[in-house]
């Protein structure tokens, strides 16, 4: 479709579009000038393969703008001349638009809409030649575009100013419409401009370029329960389960999108928050839900929209119908996943012998099949609790509830079980009993387990434990208060969370103790599809063993813009994420308490860094945590956190531990291991103070 056809549509489905028209080469001969435009005009090319699905041509023939009536000959004449033959060809013509803003908007129909835009006439900024101000423009519908004339409802935009805004809202309506069009397979490239507070569409263009389409990833929880170079076969298990991971949203509603949960970027495996994001805005709620619950940066800030809520009643009809059987199905889900991996270990027992690739085949199908449905129960479950915990701690409640209730969760049973072997009042082999199968990292099947760890391993967990201070009593039980019961069913449901957790990785380290078993090398290092070329017997062990696999980027970036190609932009070059993160001045408390000591500095969790520093009271600071750090926990006297949430693993072993806690504190501060600090987690504070 030309550009000429392109506008031709726009004007037919009643979009704003700068009265146009157009001349022939042929008709142009014969002495035919373009009639009934209003001055100055643009003059533009719409050759014959330009704006192509497959070839877009932009830019390679020439456009005039602001041309006057003196001028209108001579411009069509060099446009024409701009084409490779002139036979057969047409050029537009079309009214100038006064902007005080334009743009342009690359949707992709699988990706972000990514928004630039800059003040005055915008050619500089489409050539490439000067910067604009660059949003992520989420997907708003018809309701949005009417309702925006009252509420102001996405403060991602609010430094636009209100007639800019709502135009862009009506701009990402419009778009969506256009994108339910046929002929833009991989999405659209649309010029605007927005003129008092009009907007008017001035091209679209199909995009060529369907590698270019970003997604926004994060690190989120992924940097609390993986660790800092997950093993490459846990990546590449995970995120080829992505599409599944999201198929949870499209069964509660089948309007969205396929896209995919889990992305793999520079040898990582990123959590889409793009994706995330825009379901929750396709429902109508606050993004801040998502970004809030795993800690990462809301490029979108759309609040609340009852209108877009009522709409999709069916969807949450469906949700609370889940969290309703929510501990029943999952405890359910967990004794029949026990079971089927132990019929799925004797079903593959045979072919490891006669066919080994097609039990690695299974093996992989298997654990993918357990790890979709054990992240599903984790999201049914964590949407079940996000609502009354958020309630809970805006009440300043949340902590005592944690502490008023005497059972605890099955993480918090693991540390205090670890603080009883460290003083010598659990034996190693009672403690491996209970809690063999876990261990730092444990939910990278890559990652040893406490069962596997040598006599020095061992030692080298005890070390820096003072066995002659004497370890702080456990608080005395006190009878419940009334209250408490009333919340008894929230701590059903977060117990319920950790005592999944604690069971599958029982299922973890049967797989993990399977794989080993059946290899003479780790299997780790190696991707799927290399493992299955050993099995097929395409290489050798000792061919295996030579080879150097690429070291992953580590998680370098919380949150980035990534394309197809695995080109990352930090997401620091939206306008609006830019300006909110200088606004971030303090975290989030996890558990109350003011500690005033020295900064114990963990990048990482495991062997060589678990001895503490000879410190009289010690804050460790890491940038993300998870239950694998109950070595650390046991040690120290408060804890702070880059990255996490609420909700989050380390967070309910912490706060049911009554450990002064903060997460999310903020990324500028930069604290190093000696730093003399004052935490006060009541408030989510940090600060460095002066010695001693």
């Amino acid at each position: 479709m030309s550009k000429l056809s392109r506008l031709q549509q726009l004007e037919s489905l009643g979009w704003p579009v700068p009265a146009f028209t157009s001349v022939a080469y042929a008709d142009f001969l014969a002495g035919e000038r373009p009639e009934g435009l209003r001055f100055p005009v643009a003059v533009r090319s719409s050759y014959l393969t330009e704006d192509g699905e497959e070839n877009s041509q932009a830019g390679q023939y020439l456009s005039r703008l602001n041309v006057g009536e003196s001028e209108l000959e001579s411009a069509i004449t060099d446009v024409f001349n701009s084409y490779p033959t002139q036979e057969g060809t047409q050029v537009l013509v079309q009214e100038m638009v006064d902007p005080d803003f334009s743009g342009v908007l690359f949707a992709f129909r699988e990706g972000s809409w990514k928004l630039e835009y800059t003040e005055g006439l915008g050619e500089a900024l489409m050539s490439g030649q000067q910067s604009g101000q660059t949003l992520l423009l989420p997907r708003f519908g018809a309701w949005d575009v009417r309702w925006s004339a009252i509420f102001n409802f996405w403060k991602g935009a609010e430094t636009c100013g209100k007639p800019l805004r709502r135009a862009f809202i009506q701009l990402s309506y419009i778009t969506g419409q256009l994108l339910e069009q046929p002929d833009a397979r991989h999405g659209l490239d649309i010029e605007f401009a927005v003129s008092k507070g009009k907007l008017w569409l001035l091209q679209a263009r199909p995009i060529t370029t369907p590698e270019e389409a970003e997604e926004v990833l994060t690190s989120a929880n992924h940097k609390e329960i993986l660790p800092p170079e997950p093993s490459r076969l846990m990546t590449d298990l995970i995120t080829d389960a992505g599409p599944a991971l999201f198929g949870y949203y499209r069964d509660l509603d089948p309007s969205l999108l396929q896209r995919a949960f889990l992305r793999a970027a520079g040898g990582m495996p990123w959590i889409n928050l793009s994706a995330l994001l825009d379901t929750m805005v396709h429902w109508g709620l606050p993004t801040q839900l998502v970004c809030r619950s795993v800690g990462a940066e809301d490029f979108y800030q759309v609040g609340l929209r009852p209108w877009r809520c009522l709409a999709k009643l069916p969807v949450f009809f469906k949700v609370l119908g889940q969290q309703r059987q929510a501990k029943q199905r999952i405890q359910a889900w967990q004794r029949k996943a026990a079971v089927e991996t132990d019929l799925g270990k004797a079903e593959r027992e045979p072919f490891w012998l006669i066919d080994p690739a097609k039990a690695f085949s299974h093996w992989c199908d298997s654990f993918s099949s357990l790890y979709v449905e054990l992240v599903t129960n984790m999201q049914i479950l964590t949407g079940a609790m996000s609502g009354p915990v958020g309630l809970l701690e805006r009440l300043g409640l949340l902590h005592r509830l944690a502490a008023a209730i005497q059972q605890k969760s099955a993480s918090t049973d693991y540390l205090h079980a670890f603080r009883e072997w460290e003083r010598g009042q659990r034996s190693t082999t009672q403690f491996l009993e209970a809690f063999g199968h876990r261990g730092f990292y444990e939910s990278d099947l890559g990652q040893p387990r406490f069962r596997e760890y040598s006599e020095a391993d061992w030692e080298a967990l005890r070390k820096g434990v003072d066995f002659t201070a004497s370890s702080k009593p456990p608080p005395r039980r006190k009878r419940q208060p009334l209250w408490a019961w009333l919340f008894r069913p929230v701590i059903d449901l977060i117990h319920t969370r950790e005592w999944i957790r604690h069971e599958t990785m029982t299922l973890f380290w049967e797989y993990r103790e399977e794989l080993n078993g059946k290899l003479p090398f780790a299997p780790w290092s190696f991707t799927q599809a290399e493992l299955s070329a050993f099995f097929e017997n395409e290489w050798r062990a000792d061919e295996m063993a030579e080879r150097q696999p690429p070291k992953p980027v580590g998680w370098d970036m919380d949150t980035f813009l990534c394309n197809q190609l695995g080109r990352r932009l930090p997401v620091t070059v939206l306008s609006n994420v830019s300006a909110s993160q200088q606004n971030h001045q303090q975290g989030i408390g996890v558990y109350p308490g003011k500690v005033r000591g020295q900064v114990w500095r963990v990048a990482s969790a495991d062997l060589r860094t678990v001895a503490p520093p000879p410190f009289p009271v010690i804050i460790l600071v890491a940038d993300a945590l998870d239950p694998g750090w109950v070595p650390f926990f046991s040690k120290v006297d408060g804890v702070a956190s880059y990255v996490g949430g609420l909700l989050s693993h380390a967070s309910i072993m912490l706060r049911e531990a009554q450990v002064p806690s903060i997460t999310q504190i903020p990324a500028q501060l930069d604290f190093q291991t000696g730093d003399w600090v004052e935490m006060d987690a009541q408030k989510g504070t940090i600060r460095r103070v002066e010695e001693g």
